[in-house]
């Protein structure tokens, strides 16, 4: 079932991970999307076990202009760090083809949104750091060994350097197959373009918060299969969490969340001397509004 309808948003997108390999090319602190200078693929596809979908983007406005919608069987597509995610190439490339004949055709370049399964996000401290980006990347993926289920060298990793006041220098790396990463270029292949931008699907929630805000924020993205805690304080990721469900009954899952975000506050507060004073929440399908009011409650915060 295809649905085609308007959505006017702002939404810009930053370029974290991208098809040439890293992206930042300098030691930069952590800014939102609307302050760096990127152009923006015309067409985003994002990829979810449950659906495709297909957006145009208006980059002289930074905003999605025309969205479509094809649902994806189950068993079609199961996100991981390091195993193959797309079990049935054939049928999500027919997704992505029904999805952009909808849309009345598409030209690259193309922007992928992956399920936040199949990319490692963390945050990495320094005391100091090499100045020459050679040495840098070299000692970020040294780090990052022992984060990942598979070797680093299989990895296509990007990464931002942001000051911590405080404690230093903190790393934001976030790190996706390689080989994972080529399952999901392998079925736009058809079109006629190329990738030009690739980023877990939260990534393209954060323009959600605030990045003028003196206090941290709290990010929730949660579908049937995972949920995705993000903490941000101003224009630096400080937390980046991934929890999957495991077949989890509804109740279950929304009860796994509840706790999740009670944990993060008090882990914000207690590590990292942030206090949270709003929390966003997105999720597909949506929620039901008690329940939101409630967590909202539990948590003695404004959910939005």
């Amino acid at each position: 079932r295809l649905t085609r309808s308007p959505l006017l948003n702002k939404s810009p997108f930053r370029q974290l991970l991208s098809k040439p390999g890293l992206s930042i090319g300098k030691q930069r602190p952590y800014r939102t999307p609307a302050k760096l200078k990127f152009s923006l693929p015309g067409t985003l596809f994002e990829f979810q076990p449950e659906y495709i979908l297909g957006a145009r983007v208006s980059r002289s406005f930074h905003r999605v202009v025309n969205v479509a919608l094809g649902e994806v069987d189950a068993g079609v597509l199961s996100p991981q760090l390091g195993r193959p995610n797309i079990l049935r190439p054939e049928d999500l490339a027919r997704r992505v083809a029904a999805v952009t004949s909808v849309r009345g055709g598409e030209k690259g370049p193309f922007g992928l949104l992956l399920p936040d399964a199949a990319v490692r996000v963390s945050i990495l401290e320094f005391a100091t750091l090499p100045p020459d980006r050679k040495e840098l990347e070299s000692l970020v993926r040294w780090k990052m060994k022992t984060l990942l289920p598979f070797p680093v060298e299989d990895a296509r990793l990007s990464f931002e350097v942001a000051s911590n006041e405080s404690e230093g220098l903190e790393v934001v790396v976030m790190a996706v197959k390689k080989s994972v990463l080529a399952e999901f270029e392998a079925v736009v292949d058809a079109l006629n373009g190329e990738v030009s931008l690739v980023l877990p699907s939260s990534a393209a929630l954060l323009p959600l918060l605030d990045e003028n805000s003196a206090e941290g924020e709290m990010l929730l993205n949660i579908s049937p299969t995972h949920l995705t805690v993000v903490v941000a304080a101003g224009r630096k990721i400080r937390l980046w969490r991934n929890q999957a469900f495991n077949g989890k009954a509804s109740e279950e899952r929304l009860a796994a969340v509840s706790e999740e975000a009670a944990r993060t506050l008090a882990a914000s507060l207690d590590y990292l001397g942030l206090e949270i004073s709003r929390v966003r929440l997105s999720a597909s399908p949506g929620l039901p509004k008690a329940w939101v009011e409630e967590l909202g409650r539990a948590l003695s915060r404004e959910v939005e």
